[in-house]
């Protein structure tokens, strides 16, 4: 699956990972309303009319080839959490062992591969979607409760089979135990 195709599916270049200290750490820099990726602080960009801190998505490491302008997706997750896709950005960055050695131990692993490749001069490009949100309607002890239906799970393992499907495997930083079909 590669670069070309995710575009396709409507999924938009929303922040990569850059060295600061010295390579010791990287942070993120993210969209931004003028729809420039900077590292700068501004209005968080849009993308199908939500914000980077809203709601739920899915969302791509892809390892960029600039010579081809093209990549192959590494990872594919989902974004669950308060905070949206920048809030999941924020926990990859507490995967730091240097400041939460009991984070998880997916954040510290992405956290650990970043800061091997960068070095490297492997570029890596997000690219995220946001799930559609669908309401429900129930009455809770005679009081009727309209809430929003969010369902990105279903969205990050659609993707992951239609990966495996093409290409015969998992992205490479995936694995099969955060897969259940």
């Amino acid at each position: 699956m590669d670069l070309k195709f995710i575009e396709e599916w409507g999924f938009e270049y929303v922040a990569y990972p850059f060295l600061i200290n010295e390579g010791k750490n990287y942070k993120f820099a993210k969209l931004r309303e003028d729809g420039e990726i900077k590292d700068i602080r501004g209005k968080k960009g849009k993308v199908k009319g939500r914000s980077l801190d809203e709601g739920y998505w899915v969302y791509t490491f892809v390892e960029f080839d600039p010579n081809t302008q093209d990549g192959e997706v590494i990872y594919i997750g989902k974004a669950e959490g308060q905070g949206g896709l920048e809030g999941r950005f924020s926990s990859y960055m507490s995967g730091n062992p240097k400041y939460n050695k009991t984070n998880g131990p997916q954040n510290r692993a992405m956290y650990q591969r970043m800061l091997e490749w960068l070095p490297q001069g492997r570029q890596i490009r997000i690219y995220g979607y946001p799930v559609p949100q669908t309401f429900s309607t129930k009455t809770y002890f005679g009081i009727e409760k309209t809430f929003p239906i969010q369902d990105a799970k279903w969205y990050e393992y659609g993707l992951m089979e239609v990966y495996e499907n093409m290409n015969g495997k998992l992205p490479l930083l995936n694995t099969q135990s955060n897969y259940n079909q």
